[in-house]
């Protein structure tokens, strides 16, 4: 996590946010006397209040869960501090009258938060309101045994927020939704993991983390973890956290497992700054570990529920669904809150599989008769393929540290793809029919590259097929030499006409156009390298005219090779030194 923030005063930054929050967000308003307390716009004095709140910096727990159907007021402390005796009491007195329905506190396991809610209840009470408090414990990293703290409260307090807030919606007395909440809070237990440390507004620090290490167990205000250990592989991860949550138990002292035939509900929780496409792969992970134990996973929410700042990590929660299904409707309930997200049932139907789709590629195995002229084209065209998929491999990481600078920093992983596959491939390849072969090389760069560069070669091979299979006019003329150049040509031509880049323009052309010029002039296979190389040098001084170097300023792309125009001088390369 940098230390480089969105706020306009480290000393404002709660108070902006949620001032922010406040006019996205009209069913919510904040009181006059504390701004930092967040209840519903329209009040609902009929039902149970429930509360819940604690340090800023979690969003969108705990104002963003105020609504509806959920929670009807939150106390928003300072950053990662619990708010004050006085706010917690006058978000008590905003929600619940005396002699009303009541009041449900829901808090998490924290020294300070429990202590200012204790103390505001206790007022509140002298009052002839009834509050109650549930407190929430879900964090498996820290033992049972460990001291009177006693282990924290983290993201399995939203499963919480929203069956008790489904309970009071519902019409449930205060004994109703107390029982729901503690069912809950006692069948739910989180783990977490982290790759990064968490640097407040003002606050200074630095990352206490390697480049190769991550932290397994911290807290949701940053503390450190139980463990600090080498990244692995995200599932390796998943199994770790998951792993230590079966272990952990629920209940009385932990004495029950999660075990097979249980039905779960997970959270797999974003602490801040974790992609969206990296949480999905966690989500897999986790869902994937827990089938494997032969449980039932019946929902899983993934998303942002309770942050932790921007810090790049994840939780993942396990609900211990009841047999009876209450806790499931109480999930399924409506809510106006926009920051839960509703999950579909995962168990109701079994899940689909893969929609089966009509094949829309060309029939390449249709016959055509070619004869060629070029002795051991065979073995030619295996060395070819070989030497290029060995080429992109060795130059991914160049690749993609130049891509990095000068455009999306896909090049070198794409070109990596695409050289596994076609390497993979080969053994399948007609490698006796040469524009069959170019056809089956198009299949294999589509399936595997994707991006501009896979189309733009597919376009290249399916191009140079055509142009050998017209020249053989039915398999009279036997491919030779030249026709090999003349498909090389024709390729480059339809690279040109359907990206639009000419020479000059800093892409893939400036080295595939001048290896044609070679070919058309009837050089050898090593003078089209040549010149395809020259022509992926000379990109270091252009001004890119196409491509995502267009968008990048020339003070930065200056010095560097054009990524796409060094893969095909790579390609090229390695096709002449097969022939030699």
């Amino acid at each position: 996590m940098s230390g480089k923030h969105f706020v306009n005063a480290p000393t404002s930054a709660v108070s902006d946010a949620l001032s922010g929050l406040l006019l996205a967000t009209p069913s919510l308003r904040a009181l006059s006397s504390s701004p930092h307390v967040v209840v519903r716009s329209t009040p609902t004095p009929g039902d149970v209040a429930l509360l819940s709140g604690g340090g800023s910096g979690h969003e969108p727990a705990h104002a963003g869960f105020v609504g509806a159907g959920m929670l009807h007021s939150a106390v928003c402390g300072g950053m990662f501090a619990s708010p004050s005796v006085l706010e917690v009491s006058r978000s008590i007195a905003a929600i619940a009258a005396p002699g009303g329905p009541g009041c449900l506190m829901v808090v998490k396991n924290y020294t300070g938060d429990r202590l200012n809610f204790t103390l505001a209840m206790n007022k509140a009470c002298g009052r002839g309101v009834d509050v109650r408090m549930t407190v929430v414990a879900d964090d498996c990293a820290v033992p049972r045994e460990q001291g009177i703290t006693g282990r924290r409260g983290v993201a399995g307090a939203v499963f919480v927020h929203k069956c008790a807030g489904a309970a009071s919606a519902g019409g449930g007395a205060l004994d109703e939704v107390e029982r729901v909440a503690g069912l809950v809070g006692g069948r739910v237990m989180s783990m977490g993991c982290s790759l990064g440390s968490v640097a407040l507004p003002g606050a200074g620090g630095g990352e206490r983390l390697g480049k190769d290490q991550m932290e397994v167990g911290m807290g949701i205000h940053g503390e450190q973890g139980a463990s600090r250990e080498k990244i692995r592989p995200c599932k390796e991860i998943v199994k770790e956290i998951c792993g230590q949550i079966v272990d952990y138990g629920y209940g009385e002292g932990g004495r029950t497992k999660i075990k097979k035939g249980d039905k779960l509900a997970l959270l797999v929780n974003n602490l801040g700054a974790t992609s969206v496409f990296e949480m999905y792969i966690i989500a897999r992970d986790a869902i994937e570990y827990f089938k494997g134990l032969g449980c039932k996973v019946d929902r899983c929410y993934v998303g942002s529920f309770m942050t932790s700042f921007g810090m790049h990590g994840a939780s993942v929660s396990a609900l211990v669904l009841d047999e009876a299904g209450e806790i499931a409707e109480l999930l399924d309930a409506p809510t106006e809150c926009k920051a839960w997200q509703m999950a579909e049932s995962l168990s109701a139907t079994p899940p689909p599989g893969p929609l089966p789709m009509p094949d829309t590629t060309p029939d390449n195995k249709a016959p055509f008769k070619e004869s060629v002229a070029i002795p051991d084209f065979a073995a030619a065209a295996t060395a070819a393929v070989t030497a290029i998929a060995a080429g992109l491999s060795a130059a991914e990481a160049e690749l993609t540290e130049n891509d990095k600078v000068v455009g999306d920093g896909d090049c070198g992983i794409t070109m990596k793809r695409g050289a596994d596959a076609l390497l993979a491939a080969v053994p399948g390849y007609s490698l006796s029919a040469p524009s069959q072969l170019f056809l089956e090389m198009a299949d294999t760069v589509s399936a595997a590259m994707g991006g501009t560069s896979g189309a733009l070669f597919e376009i290249f091979c399916r191009s140079a097929a055509l142009h050998l299979r017209a020249a053989q006019a039915g398999g009279a003329a036997p491919v030779t030499g030249a026709a090999l150049a003349g498909a090389l040509c024709a390729g480059a031509d339809a690279v040109r006409a359907a990206g639009g880049a000419r020479v000059g323009y800093r892409t893939m052309v400036d080295a595939l156009e001048p290896a044609a010029a070679a070919a058309r002039a009837g050089g050898s296979p090593g003078d089209a390298a040549r010149a395809a190389r020259e022509g992926a040098e000379s990109t270091r001084e252009m001004r890119a005219l196409a491509g995502r170097s267009n968008y990048v300023p020339f003070e930065r792309v200056k010095g560097i090779p054009d990524p796409g125009a060094v893969a095909v001088a790579i390609i090229i390369e390695a096709i002449a030194g097969s022939c030699a």
